[in-house]
């Protein structure tokens, strides 16, 4: 069966992967950074004060640099993974002692903020791996968590003379879905170098398709009761009972998702046709009627 309309899901999946990667969401980790940095500034004087080493900072100073680089590259159509990874390492090998506990603790909360906001770019644009790092599961966390995600969603339109095919670089910049499966993650890709390839699909396998048939798509994932239900029905299947943690999942229904989700997805090439937002042209009339 080929795509030739939208889903309720689809279209929350499409938009929150053309939020994650648009330029007012990077530029938003660059705000939040600029806040980081203005509140370790007079920390930073105090340990001078103090003759307190300050380890650490050049690591900041470094992720702050790397997202105003990022937004350079966006007019281009540049797209990549944030610094924050790699500056959360640069942390973890460094004492921070220099601080007082109230002060660590606090930069530990915000830094941790931070981390999960720059995760959402860097699950949008990650290229390492046989598919980008959203699947259905992910993708419907972050929906519940992250209601703001889907709180301005422009108008959506399948452009079926842009196509693409896994291993290809698309034609233009954005999100793509698979022509022909109905439950393969959606991507977003770009045409700027290093370029956005389109990678294999995340879809279900048979026991991903076996979850929504008996759970229904607005519950999969998110209804831990109904997932739990399935899960229990499920007790002596080796799909599942092979997993590591499949014991301790089975007793708690909060545990039931991930149980499922774990083992719910393959991967596979596919043909992708692009996604359009369409967004309002916006009139500006003066007093005398003129547009």
């Amino acid at each position: 069966m080929r795509l030739t309309e939208l889903s309720p899901v689809r279209r929350q999946q499409v938009s929150m992967l053309y939020h994650y990667a648009s330029l007012d969401y990077l530029k938003g980790l660059q705000q939040r950074l600029h806040a980081l940095m203005a509140f370790i500034d007079p920390t930073l004087d105090l340990t001078k004060l103090q003759q307190r080493a300050n380890n650490g900072w050049s690591f900041l100073a470094d992720f702050e640099l790397s997202a105003a680089t990022h937004i350079a590259k966006r007019a281009f159509e540049v797209y990549s993974i944030t610094g924050a990874n790699q500056c959360g390492r640069g942390l973890a090998e460094i004492s921070l002692d220099w601080m007082t506990p109230d002060e660590q603790s606090d930069f530990e909360t915000r830094f941790e903020q931070i981390s999960l906001y720059a995760m959402n770019i860097d699950d949008t644009m990650d290229r390492s791996g046989q598919t980008t790092r959203w699947d259905d599961f992910s993708l419907a966390l972050r929906r519940h968590e992250d209601p703001e995600a889907l709180a301005q969603v422009p108008a959506l339109r399948l452009r079926p003379d842009v196509t693409g095919r896994t291993g290809m670089v698309p034609v233009r910049t954005g999100v793509y879905l698979p022509i022909d499966d109905p439950h393969g993650t959606p991507q977003f890709c770009w045409t700027g170098s290093p370029a956005g390839e389109l990678l294999e699909c995340s879809t279900f396998n048979d026991l991903g398709l076996e979850a929504v048939a008996a759970v229904g798509r607005a519950d999969l994932w998110v209804n831990d009761d109904s997932m739990h239900a399935f899960v229990q029905a499920h007790l002596n299947d080796p799909r599942l009972t092979c997993d590591p943690l499949f014991s301790r999942s089975t007793a708690k229904p909060k545990l039931a998702p991930s149980l499922v989700a774990r083992n719910a997805f393959t991967n596979r090439p596919c043909d992708w046709i692009y996604v359009e937002q369409i967004r309002s042209r916006v009139i500006i009339r003066t007093k005398g009627g003129s547009s």
